[in-house]
């Protein structure tokens, strides 16, 4: 039986495929652009930081506003001081190397559970809004998680939460940016 497709059928249908294909917007394609926006000249915060966080959560997936996405980087940056409060806890449970080191993580410890009374007000400050005042409150908590890494540092001792310290900086740092536009 012979096929009701000739050759040049066939290749319009692959071309038309393929040319469908290569033009549809995969549905992370538009953080690229607003990464660029927010972290392309900033010294806080980079673009791959920003594709990384906002590729990790699944919300962002259809698309998003500024707005939602400042949100977000709230809500992960509330994750990230919650956990790093209690990975600070588990290491004043266990043995520590020396007194330096435990002041610096009590001191951390209290710092984080600052961020974590301020983030319910951020969170709603951006849902409603009120973006100078999310601001604020974004700002003392990059603050405070830097403060928390130079405590480290004037001690002369290693941080067991550097990577978290970084992320909570970074995380209320790219909050801001995001309201800014």
């Amino acid at each position: 039986m012979a096929s009701s497709f000739n050759g040049s059928s066939v290749l319009f249908v692959i071309s038309a495929l393929l040319l469908f294909g290569a033009t549809q917007v995969t549905p992370m394609d538009y953080l690229l652009p607003i990464c660029k926006t927010v972290g392309g000249g900033s010294t806080f915060v980079g673009i791959q930081f920003c594709m990384d966080t906002f590729h990790s959560d699944s919300r962002t997936a259809h698309g998003a506003t500024y707005q939602e996405l400042a949100a977000i980087a709230v809500d992960l940056l509330t994750a990230n001081a919650t956990s790093t409060k209690a990975e600070i806890g588990g290491l004043l449970g266990g043995k520590t190397a020396d007194a330096a080191t435990v002041q610096c993580l009590r001191s951390c410890q209290t710092l984080y559970g600052g961020i974590l009374q301020r983030q319910p007000g951020s969170a709603a400050a951006v849902k409603d809004g009120k973006f100078s005042e999310a601001i604020s409150s974004l700002e003392k908590s990059a603050a405070t998680a830097k403060e928390c890494e130079d405590g480290f540092s004037k001690s002369h001792v290693p941080s067991p939460v550097m990577v978290e310290n970084s992320n909570a900086f970074q995380l209320a740092k790219l909050a801001v940016a995001l309201l800014r536009y």
